[in-house]
């Protein structure tokens, strides 16, 4: 069993993994977690990822995308307002 010791980083409270809890967990640096308090237990769990519409369409121009997907919907020729000119 490892032991950590609660330290202060500016007005919070901050705890230190062990390297090898880290290793277990496979923690690094910047990762982020999710803390809760339940039933009187501290619980730490991986966070869920955040994406952004750049990470997600990063290292893709628009026309690559579009010529990319072109073909995934056909519906049918674009008819007054939702005429598009590229």
């Amino acid at each position: 069993m490892s032991v950590a010791t609660i330290g202060r980083w500016g007005k919070n409270l901050a705890i230190r993994f062990p390297n090898e809890i880290a290793g277990q967990l496979h923690l690094h640096e910047g990762d982020r977690l999710e803390i809760e308090a339940e039933a009187g237990r501290i619980v730490i769990r991986p966070a869920k990822p955040e994406y952004s519409l750049d990470t997600m369409f990063a290292g893709k121009s628009p026309a690559e995308w579009r010529s990319l997907y072109a073909e995934s919907f056909d519906w049918g020729p674009d008819l007054g307002r939702e005429i598009v000119e590229e």
